[in-house]
């Protein structure tokens, strides 16, 4: 069992180091300038030659020469004084063994002598390692017990002692690297040493224990119980290992899609970048900010603990998701001034094009009323100047209170009302709350004007136009135009001008949260133009 054990140590062990060794060149090659330390590269090599060393020899002398490299290390790692005399006296330990081991400099007591100066040195290392530990107790308990466990496995001959005295460059690296989050990829290092050891440790027993004689086939069988296993495992303990050591609450995974699931349902450029900080200091816990390009930063954590390698990864990754959102909010902002110049363009074409109409059209009614009803006709003129002075002022604006087009409609309408007389039936109802709302200039007259045109112009009867406003469910503004004519409609196909400037105009100025709609309700008998828009 002993011999299974460790070897499991020594293999994990030497994979480890090698691991985290490839993963300071990669973490360097990224421009980590806190990396470039000497040491980094010695304590990764020298420990995985330790763990080498343990699965290929058994010999003391060799083995003591090899760990005569911790001590200096070990200074050097938690920045203590005396680290070239530490070295000097490693060195001649070391220098003493292999010479011993070599049989060119033979000592009387070699391996009681020289275990007895290894154990100062070491002990000399930890102490003063201890009073400047800048991780804290728990980097002083891991010293002071170092210290304990290494004379004592020494001199005793223990098994289990020795084996956890060999292993103590990986307990020493683990235990430090949490308390003081030295390196930056301690996360992938965590993880996948994790998963390693456990794949390692399930397949070491798993054909320990398998029978010798058992068939190929049948071994195969038996071995799917940890092919299943193993994985949900090794997931279950990095969600422990992000949850739990490395304080994040979401999986690089599932912060994406929250990310990605907020983001996409704002409306502009500043809500995009108010609802980034919120996600983002949500997912990183701590303080962050996005510059004008889309660029990312996060303030320091509270407790320290800085952005591993997952984190850099991640905050990269939506570095790009915000600058592409960005963009597409800033596409969609130009492609709404463009829409809303050509609106613009068309609104004054309209208005070049419907006022000489309508003017010819009151100008026949006023004729015809002055013979028959002089004092109409006076009513009907001065009516028609409020229109067309109300035209006029607001030929350079583009938005006005709903107080201010409805009064327009009203004298609009008393003018058609003198054309079409008994056969128009005229309505207005709308809610004192949202008189002050400010809408599109002309875009509900648009509404009662196609009302007139496909409704009473095509009606042999009487014909009610009725304009409703209110307030709407989420702070809209819901604008009514309903006429009793028999018209048919085909809202997609026989759409006119102006209802199609009104569409344009209301999409140049809210996008997707305005909306207009035609349609027939056959059962009251009413052509209805619904017009909703952000208040």
């Amino acid at each position: 069992m002993y011999r299974t054990v460790s070897l499991l140590v020594y293999t994990f062990g030497l994979a480890a180091f090698l691991g985290l060794f490839a993963l300071w060149l990669r973490q360097l090659r990224l421009g980590r300038p806190e990396l470039r330390a000497w040491h980094y590269p010695a304590i990764f090599l020298s420990s995985a030659a330790w763990f080498a060393l343990n699965l290929i020899t058994l010999d003391y002398f060799i083995l003591l020469a090899a760990a005569c490299v911790f001590p200096p290390l070990l200074g050097r790692l938690f920045e203590a004084r005396f680290v070239p005399l530490i070295a000097l006296g490693s060195a001649v330990i070391a220098a003493l063994s292999l010479l011993h081991q070599a049989g060119t400099y033979p000592l009387a007591h070699a391996r009681r002598d020289l275990s007895i100066a290894y154990c100062a040195m070491f002990a000399w290392s930890c102490l003063n390692a201890a009073r400047r530990a800048p991780g804290g107790r728990p980097s002083v308990i891991l010293l002071l017990g170092a210290m304990t466990v290494v004379p004592i496995a020494m001199f005793t001959y223990e098994d289990w002692l020795s084996l956890a005295m060999r292993s103590l460059p990986l307990t020493i690296l683990l235990v430090d690297s949490y308390a003081r989050r030295r390196f930056v990829f301690l996360d992938i290092f965590a993880k996948w040493g994790s998963y390693f050891a456990v794949a390692l440790t399930a397949l070491t027993f798993w054909f320990r224990l398998l029978p010798q004689s058992l068939e190929p086939i049948y071994s195969a069988i038996l071995m799917l119980p940890v092919v299943w296993g193993v994985p949900r495992l090794c997931r279950t303990i990095g969600i422990v290992l992000d949850r739990r050591m490395l304080g994040r609450p979401y999986t690089s995974a599932e912060a994406q899609r929250l990310f990605l699931e907020r983001l996409q349902t704002t409306a502009s450029e500043d809500e995009l970048r108010a609802e980034a900080v919120k996600v983002l200091e949500r997912i990183f816990l701590t303080h962050a900010s996005i510059e004008t390009e889309g660029a990312i930063r996060l303030a320091e954590r509270k407790d320290g603990r800085p952005l591993f390698s997952e984190d850099l990864e991640l905050l990269s990754t939506l570095s790009g998701m915000l600058r592409f959102l960005l963009e597409n909010r800033r596409l969609e902002a130009r492609r709404r001034d463009l829409h809303l110049e050509a609106s613009r363009s068309e609104l004054k074409a309209l208005r070049a094009q419907v006022d000489p109409h309508f003017l010819f059209n009151a100008l026949n009614t006023v004729a015809g009323l002055i013979p028959s009803n002089p004092s109409l006709a006076e009513e009907t003129v001065e009516k028609l100047s409020e229109v067309f002075r109300y035209t006029l002022k607001r030929s350079e604006t583009e938005m006005v209170l709903l107080s201010e087009e409805l009064d327009f409609i009203r004298a609009w309408l008393d003018v058609q009302q003198a054309r079409f007389g008994d056969r128009l039936s005229v309505e207005i109802s709308a809610d004192p709350a949202v008189l002050d709302t400010r809408l599109p200039v002309m875009a509900l007259q648009t509404l009662v004007e196609n009302a007139i045109k496909h409704g009473v112009a095509r009606s042999t009867g009487t014909c009610k136009v009725s304009i409703t406003a209110g307030p709407a469910p989420g702070e809209s503004l819901r604008l009514t135009v309903s006429d009793t004519g028999s018209a048919p409609v085909r809202f997609e196909n026989s759409e006119g001008r102006g209802l199609r400037n009104v569409r344009e105009r209301i999409a140049g100025y809210y996008g997707g949260r305005a909306s207009l709609t035609l349609r027939r309700d056959e059962s009251r008998g009413l052509t209805l133009a619904t017009l909703e828009l952000p208040r």
